[in-house]
């Protein structure tokens, strides 16, 4: 009897110890339920796996059959807690999961049916697509030389406030403005227009939300040359050859006026009132 109740006893030790190790080894994720395609798939979570261990995340597209869509590695550092961001703008609405995969431990592969039972490997998240929502009327593509226009109808929004941000190529950023949608005579949905400032040709994205939150990503493209940022010299004003003897301070005598100068119309009249005065002088001494 007392060998059996030994016998019971070293079994539930080793039953604890074997808990107890497995129970050790523990990775949890949490994601939310509903997010809108192009807003960011958030993935937090914690393990009590040593630090310089890694795993995969999933993300499996899973209407039918599960369809790996992206998978990013997270390798475990001091805190044991990790944060990673799924990219969901190209992605289609529907049914998703996300999956704990290939833990390595100690330069081993650790089998996840091993890790404790309060462990968390996996996570279904609703992807809903509200980019139809809104119909853009603006031509996709403009020209640089005048603002990028943002025109559009909101599905259901009457006269309402939407939030428009754009972004483009060398970090160009845009709003947020908000924008007054105003309702159309045929039913609910809301017109709006803007207009934005655009550096440089290239893609942009007109990303659009509500109060509801985020609806879309809106592409445009923009053509044209950039102007010319260089300063233009300026140009020296030119000395016209035809005034050189205003600015001569030695002058030849290709610059002697061919004219008389006032001085000298006097000394002529002079000489001729001397020459006829000499003349009467002359004829009264023969006289």
């Amino acid at each position: 009897m007392k060998q059996l109740r030994y016998l019971l006893i070293f079994t539930l030790l080793i039953l604890i110890c074997t808990a107890g190790s497995v129970q050790g080894y523990i990775i949890t994720i949490d994601a939310p339920k509903t997010i809108v395609k192009g807003s960011p798939l958030t993935v937090t979570g914690s393990t009590s796996f040593s630090e310089d261990s890694y795993f995969d995340l999933v993300l499996f597209y899973s209407k039918y059959t599960a369809a790996e869509m992206s998978r990013i590695r997270v390798i475990v550092d001091k805190t044991q807690l990790f944060r990673v961001d799924f990219d969901t703008r190209h992605l289609q609405g529907g049914q998703y999961k996300v999956e704990v995969q290939n833990i390595i431990s100690d330069n081993e592969l650790f089998v996840e049916q091993q890790l404790g039972s309060s462990s968390i490997i996996m996570r279904i998240v609703q992807i809903t697509d509200r980019s139809n929502e809104i119909t853009i009327t603006s031509p996709p593509n403009q020209p640089l030389s005048q603002a990028l226009t943002i025109s559009g109808k909101m599905k259901g929004i009457g006269d309402g406030v939407l939030t428009i941000r754009v972004f483009g190529p060398e970090q160009f950023t845009y709003g947020p403005e908000q924008v007054i949608t105003k309702k159309g005579f045929a039913d609910n949905s809301g017109d709006f227009s803007t207009t934005a400032q655009v550096s440089s040709p290239g893609e942009y994205q007109v990303c659009i939300s509500d109060k509801n939150g985020y609806i879309g990503e809106y592409p445009f493209v923009i053509s044209g040359q950039t102007p010319d940022k260089t300063p233009s010299q300026k140009t020296e004003p030119t000395i016209n050859p035809m005034n050189t003897t205003e600015i001569t301070t030695n002058p030849t005598e290709a610059s002697v006026p061919l004219t008389p100068t006032p001085t000298q119309a006097p000394l002529t009249i002079l000489s001729i009132i001397t020459g006829v005065a000499g003349v009467f002088l002359i004829t009264g001494k023969r006289k």
